[in-house]
């Protein structure tokens, strides 16, 4: 549920700051190889960064406050 609740917090200020011009990104990294999860991820720090890293550079007030995977995948909540 807190998930949710933070991709419905980002969407609503995307909302409140477009006619600013300004973008929001509600990101997802991906199953990350951490501690966290014994290091079991599908990915690793390095690669999921550079995805989110890509992800905020393709980031427009069209995209504003989409739920996008690090991948390029558009998610739904």
């Amino acid at each position: 549920m807190s998930k949710a609740a933070v991709n419905a917090a980002g969407k609503s200020l995307a909302n409140d700051l477009r006619e600013r011009g300004i973008a929001v990104a509600l990101l997802h990294p991906g199953f990350v190889q951490t501690d966290m999860v014994g290091g079991r991820g599908d990915v690793s720090a390095d690669h999921a960064a550079a995805g989110l890293v890509a992800r905020v550079d393709e980031l427009t007030l069209e995209t504003t406050g989409c739920f996008r995977h690090a991948n390029g995948e558009t998610l739904p909540w």
